[in-house]
């Protein structure tokens, strides 16, 4: 049996999508797979430069090294020469938003891997909250710790990888959309230079611009989508935007109080029901959490073009729907909305697509027998 060591960054307690690495280890070691031997915080995984940054779970099992890379699109990623010395160091590197383009400017791109859309959620002996408590403590952090204590239980329930699933279908569909608007000074260059400070000031402020770019064009796109549901579909889109100061500032009638998309749990239960989902990929290109959340639901959704090809390859036109700008926006939900067999066909391909990629236990089985083909 596999003995396994996972440790992740001082500084990353507050990233709960992290927790889904933790599940899918539980769920293998309650399969009688391997054993969690022990869970660990690092406060050097980025000064120790052992990795481009901090969002990292890293394994330890079978004298090999695995990381498991938690963070959005390249922000971290300027050198290549140095990531690659990096990876010198370890077995096998599973990133997030992959992308085939910057894996071939690798000497070492056979170490860089694919790895399967995460979201937030939990399970019973779930090693990822008591690992937070023990952080937080160590950290004099009593407050969070205690919340975190608090809310336990509670979370390994609720949020149970579990209840996430779903496997139905409708004979008539309305739309769910919720989003949030990004601050726009959300970068600058002295921001920039305290997390990088390898780079010059001028390096520091281009990466600044970059990131005031991205943003507006995100928060864009997201109030184009909201604006075109609520003006076409108005009577059947459940959602909008988050309340925040960026949103009183550019889309104030976009923004929404409703509980079903603010309440995580009257959330998670709309999508069970009868919805398409409408979602738009995040800053630096991610594919967040609720792709992975509407894949767990077995619901067919539509999405703006994916920055990155999710591990498994989910296809335009099966899996999920792409729009391109308002008029193509509207054109789509217009004939999914009268072809409800086609709705149908993207359930059932999403259902079956979460349990060979995304599903916790499944997408972290996936890399272990990459790393140990003769063990499992």
């Amino acid at each position: 049996m596999l003995d396994c060591v996972l440790t992740m960054d001082s500084s990353c307690l507050w990233v709960w999508s992290m927790s889904s690495i933790f599940v899918g280890f539980r769920a293998l070691e309650k399969a009688g797979l391997l054993r969690i031997k022990q869970t660990r915080i690092s406060h050097d995984f980025l000064s120790g430069g052992h990795y481009p940054h901090r969002q990292i779970v890293e394994l330890r099992a079978g004298g090999k090294i695995l990381a498991y890379d938690m963070a959005d699109g390249y922000q971290d990623f300027d050198i290549p020469e140095l990531f690659d010395k990096q990876l010198e160091s370890i077995d096998y590197y599973f990133k997030s938003s992959y992308s085939d383009e910057y894996a071939s400017k690798l000497k070492n791109r056979d170490k860089f891997k694919n790895f399967s859309i995460a979201y937030d959620c939990s399970c019973p002996g779930n090693p990822f909250e008591a690992l937070l408590i023990r952080g937080y403590l160590a950290e004099k952090k009593y407050k969070d710790a205690a919340y975190t204590l608090a809310i336990r239980q509670r979370r390994q329930k609720n949020f149970d990888y579990r209840t996430f699933e779903a496997h139905n279908h409708f004979d008539s569909y309305k739309l769910l959309y919720w989003s949030r608007l990004w601050p726009e000074n959300l970068s600058s260059p002295e921001r920039v230079l305290k997390h990088y400070p390898q780079l010059s000031y001028e390096q520091a402020r281009k990466k600044a611009k970059e990131t005031y770019d991205m943003v507006c064009s995100v928060n864009q796109r997201r109030i184009e989508t909201a604006r075109v549901l609520k003006k076409e579909f108005g009577g059947l889109t459940v959602g909008g935007l988050g309340r925040s100061d960026t949103a009183a500032k550019y889309a104030p009638d976009l923004i929404t109080d409703d509980e079903r998309v603010l309440d995580r749990r009257k959330y998670l239960d709309c999508l069970k029901q009868n919805y398409l989902h409408v979602l738009s990929v995040g800053l630096h290109g991610c594919t967040g959490a609720r792709y992975g959340e509407t894949f767990a639901a077995g619901r067919a959704f539509l999405t703006d073009p994916l920055a990155f090809t999710p591990y498994g390859e989910p296809k335009n036109g099966v899996n999920y729907f792409e729009y391109t700008d308002a008029d193509s926006l509207a054109e789509t939900v217009s004939r999914l909305l009268a072809d409800t067999a086609l709705i149908h066909q993207a359930e059932e391909a999403n259902h079956a697509f979460y349990e060979a990629f995304i599903r916790p236990d499944v997408r972290i089985l996936a890399t272990l027998k990459t790393a140990f083909p003769d063990q499992f």
